[in-house]
């Protein structure tokens, strides 16, 4: 699955990138900010990949420009309470304090919230990433409690909290980027089942995302 909207492109990871997103992961500059903070072996990583190979769990490396410079996700997915976790990280220096990250959160909730019926959106964050507390309150977040034996936040972001106050992040996005959203599906039954749900979409919200589906 491929998602491409706002100029970024999010990507379905895959077992070939495995080995990259482990490295990203056991760099101290992106562990420090993990509530988990000992080293991923390569066993473990494949176990995760093994675990989050569903259904209701989209972890997506963040492309921009053809550059791999993050990841972003939409896991733990509660189908029945349309609810949902999200977290990003962005690897690559260069991308830090551009507007790459907030496309590429954009870009995922606006396919999520109305494509796929979230309702709401939950994220996790320790309390020493204070660009990520920011980062979060400016797309709608609220937070609701402290976690992790009082390490972090728990934060979450109802639909309509997200259409109303990231509002204009997101015309902004589609004024310099486009509003084009391309998703392409490959023939996973993963794929299979969540396109199925997405082509069900109205009309309404087709034309708010420019939608095509391949």
């Amino acid at each position: 699955m491929k998602v491409h909207r706002y100029g970024i492109t999010l990507e379905r990871i895959t077992p070939e990138h495995l080995e990259m997103v482990r490295q990203w992961r056991n760099d101290p500059k992106i562990s420090k900010f993990m509530f988990h903070h000992g080293e991923i072996t390569s066993a473990m990583q494949q176990e995760w990949f093994e675990s989050i190979n569903n259904i209701s769990n989209f972890f997506f490396i963040i492309q921009y420009h053809g550059k791999q410079v993050g990841l972003i996700n939409m896991s733990a997915i509660d189908w029945d309470k349309h609810e949902a976790f999200s977290g990003l990280f962005i690897y690559e220096n260069e991308y830090l304090g551009t507007d790459v990250p907030a496309r590429a959160s954009l870009a995922m909730l606006d396919v999520f919230f109305l494509l796929s019926g979230m309702k709401k959106v939950y994220a996790k964050v320790r309390g020493n990433n204070k660009i990520a507390h920011r980062y979060n309150t400016s797309l709608g977040f609220v937070k609701t409690r402290k976690i992790e034996l009082g390490l972090g936040f728990e934060y979450e972001l109802e639909r309509i909290d997200y259409f109303m106050i990231a509002d204009k992040l997101r015309r902004f996005a589609s004024k310099t980027n486009g509003n084009k959203t391309l998703i392409e599906f490959d023939n996973s039954e993963v794929d299979k089942n969540l396109k199925m749900q997405f082509v069900k979409v109205g009309d309404t919200v087709t034309e708010m995302l420019d939608l095509s589906i391949s």
